[in-house]
């Protein structure tokens, strides 16, 4: 029996999104029957010179080149497989349901929700669609109960900062675009109808700058990893970065990153810390240890994700907590209250926090593979646009020089894609995860499972693999 060709798209060998498809493409290629190929989500084109069974992204609605690629791919009768990358998002009616698809129609098979209070909210929108919107958790979480993240021990000896053995984590909010004229609108919902907004916003970046200072300076036996959010500067700004921790960097006992694996942050980190940060959720996954979020306000809340973490306005508080922890190994304040407060919010983000979440969406896409319907029906045309998007990249591959591009206004935009455009580094971390998956499913008793058909019959309410 011949194996489905699948084309996956993404933007870059590491990462969200990286982490979203891995899972799925491990049980694609291990359980139905598929051969999984990669390209850059830039070469829409790909779609055409592949002419594969299916399209598989990370999300169909989160970036205008996966709309491209799902709406291009449907032109061609090939059918589309999209997950969700964002998935925890406001139920109060301002979620935009089709984000870059501004055809506002629907060119992928299923909507994959992550949680019952998403599903739910959408389902009551697009009523038009509830044959369409499935819950199957947020795959990307998985990896929590799946791979392994690298020792303390490890990481302190690979940056030699061995003298260390205390080490807090902060993870960086993006007040950096509020600077920036090409990014200040992105924090449009916070506070909306205060004329002084940005001025309100900044206010709060030199109250956890103030603080974040303090405890460096009074704790010179820890390190502080500072972890510059992701999305705080676009690829083509080579200008001065201003944010909460840039003055900072220079203290001998604070480690800046930009590009590091937050997962494994989390699990080298003792504490973590944040303003207002969805890694707080990622480190209760990792090992459950106290999270705390530095001088927050509530118009920074997106919902009750602040619940699962101490709240602290002054560097007099974040310290005594601090000093608690080495002293005795745990903070008094994560009481129960709080811990249940996190099972609750986990569930409500994503669903499910088994590991299994890849399988479950796993059974709508068996589902979308068993009718692909035949070949024949498919109809493969050029699109003009995309040839050309392709042919430029091909044609600049072998001029691309980073320091070049970066003094040249139109071509500093492109970098983004030249960087990642081949995806290098899938191949070895795809290794890597599957070593991990191939473990996962030998415990869990999955290989077997997965042919019973009482186990798919369980497989939305279980929370246990």
């Amino acid at each position: 029996m011949s194996k489905t060709r699948i084309l996956a798209f993404l933007d870059t060998d590491r990462g969200r999104d990286v982490e979203i498809l891995m899972p799925m493409v491990y049980f694609a290629e291990k359980h139905l029957n598929c051969e999984v190929t990669f390209a850059h989500k830039w070469n829409v084109f790909e779609v055409y010179l592949r002419k594969p069974d299916l399209v598989l992204l990370p999300n169909a609605i989160g970036s205008k080149y996966y709309f491209y690629i799902s709406k291009y791919a449907h032109e061609q009768g090939i059918k589309v497989f999209a997950l969700v990358s964002e998935g925890n998002f406001w139920t109060n009616g301002t979620y935009n349901f089709y984000g870059n698809n501004t055809d506002e129609k629907l060119y992928h098979e299923y909507v994959c929700y992550w949680s019952e209070r998403t599903y739910n909210h959408i389902k009551e929108r697009f009523p038009e669609y509830s044959d369409r919107l499935v819950l199957t958790g947020g795959v990307g979480f998985d990896r929590f109960k799946i791979y392994d993240f690298q020792r303390k021990e490890d990481f302190l000896k690979e940056k030699q900062l061995t003298d260390f053995s205390k080490v807090i984590g902060y993870a960086g909010w993006s007040f950096g675009k509020l600077f920036n004229p090409k990014t200040i609108t992105d924090h449009k919902y916070v506070r909306p109808h205060d004329p002084n907004r940005i001025e309100w916003m900044k206010q709060f970046m030199y109250k956890v700058e103030h603080t974040l200072k303090k405890l460096i300076e009074n704790n010179p036996d820890t390190l502080f990893i500072l972890k510059k959010h992701p999305t705080e500067s676009i690829p083509s700004d080579t200008g001065k970065t201003v944010n909460e921790m840039e003055n900072l960097k220079h203290y001998s006992n604070v480690l800046y990153l930009v590009y590091d694996d937050i997962d494994d942050l989390l699990n080298v980190c003792d504490l973590w810390m944040g303003f207002d940060t969805t890694t707080t959720m990622e480190s209760w996954l990792i090992k459950n240890n106290p999270t705390f979020l530095l001088h927050p306000h509530q118009d920074f809340f997106r919902d009750e994700l602040y619940k699962g973490s101490i709240i602290t306005q002054s560097y007099a508080e974040i310290q005594e907590y601090i000093d608690e922890f080495y002293k005795t190994g745990k903070v008094s304040a994560i009481d129960d209250k709080i811990l249940e407060a996190r099972s609750r919010i986990i569930k409500d983000k994503i669903g499910y926090d088994d590991g299994i979440n890849h399988i479950r969406t796993g059974f709508y896409l068996k589902k979308t593979i068993e009718n692909l319907g035949s070949n024949k029906a498919r109809s493969f045309k050029i699109n003009t646009k995309y040839l050309i998007m392709y042919l430029l990249v091909r044609l600049g591959k072998p001029v691309y020089n980073r320091k070049l591009f970066l003094k040249l206004p139109k071509f500093k935009k492109t970098i983004w894609i030249f960087n990642k455009l081949e995806l290098k580094g899938l191949t070895a971390l795809k290794k890597e995860y599957f070593k991990y998956l191939d473990r996962f499913y030998e415990v869990n008793e999955l290989n077997e499972k997965i042919k019973n058909p009482e186990f798919w019959k369980n497989l939305f309410s279980k929370s246990e693999p």
